[in-house]
């Protein structure tokens, strides 16, 4: 049998991350398999990162710099530079376990290229023995349509990093989209993973470095909220080409339905959020979200008025 070993590219958008791009590289310097190259685009940085990581500079590691357009165009940027049979997207300041590329080659050694490969990852705020690991339903092997059911009926979250994904695959998805700022990395796998035959499973890690900038909650700009309004409708564009049924549609109103829960200020937003329940067959807001206060009030309120409350007392 001949030996598998595809090139592998790592793609790493930079922004302002010199505390930590540094270890980042040197997480994929440290992989156990070796066929890799890492492609590093500036999205321009005011700091120190784009001079740190040229440090890094060799056959396999090119670093080059664009005007400032977000970190969806510099993914794209570096997919246009890769030579790679295999993607590994991977943030600035996040981190691979040695084993993550090595143990997801050989899965595609087995299954061939039609698949998308996904591992458990965690989350640490500044020391890494500290990582928590929270298992959920997605850490198995799962049919495209079952695995986005699954994540938007429970609201998970796949850090973009788990997935290694053939280049073939990708070239079919497109690329990111460059007009979202929030939930660019949910639209995007999203297609990659309807282009797909199965998400399989393995067990290598990636370490997510958490941040307070990271929690949807606080990214709360206009500009944030119809990105996430965007990427939601996108969600049901693309599975409705595959599926439409009723358990689909429950997913997506679960969608739309956490959309409104944080974004309620935006009433515009919200208006086009509640058409498109109304479409998936939704006159009435379940009460499915919210914490135990909340829930128990909109059982006697309803959900809307619950949430003009909330916005009266805390102005959110």
């Amino acid at each position: 049998m001949n030996h598998y070993n595809p090139k592998v590219s790592i793609l790493i958008p930079l922004y302002n991350s010199e505390k930590y791009i540094s270890e980042t590289i040197n997480s994929c310097l440290k992989q156990i398999y070796k066929n890799i190259e890492i492609i590093i685009v500036d999205d321009g940085s005011q700091d120190n990162s784009y001079e740190i990581a040229r440090k890094f500079e060799n056959k396999n590691v090119i670093v080059v710099k664009q005007q400032n357009k977000g970190a969806s165009a510099a993914r794209n940027k570096a997919f246009e530079i890769s030579t790679g049979n295999y993607i590994q997207y991977l943030d600035a300041d996040d981190l691979l376990s040695e084993d993550k590329i090595e143990d997801q080659i050989e899965i595609f050694k087995e299954n061939g290229e039609s698949i998308v490969t996904a591992c458990s990852w965690g989350d640490f705020y500044g020391d890494i023995e500290k990582t928590k690991f929270n298992k959920t339903e997605l850490w198995q092997n799962l049919k495209p349509v079952e695995w986005l059911e699954i994540a938007w009926k429970n609201r998970y979250m796949m850090q973009p990093a788990c997935f290694l994904t053939p280049r073939k695959i990708i070239e079919k998805s497109g690329g990111w989209d460059e007009s979202l700022t929030l939930n660019d990395d949910g639209e995007f796998f999203c297609r990659v993973i309807l282009q797909s035959s199965k998400v399989v499973f393995t067990e290598g890690k990636v370490f997510y470095r958490r941040n307070v900038e990271n929690n949807l909650s606080s990214r709360s700009s206009y500009k944030d909220a119809k990105s996430q309004l965007d990427s939601c409708i996108s969600y049901q564009n693309n599975i409705f080409k595959v599926e439409r049924t009723e358990r689909i549609k429950s997913a997506l109103a679960n969608n739309y339905i956490n959309f409104i829960y944080i974004f309620y200020r935006y009433p515009d937003l919200v208006k086009i959020a509640k058409s498109k329940l109304s479409d998936l067959g939704y006159r009435k807001i379940p009460v499915v979200l919210g914490g135990e206060k909340f829930k128990k009030t909109a059982k006697i309120l309803g959900f809307e008025n619950t949430l003009k409350l909330r916005k009266l007392i805390t102005g959110k």
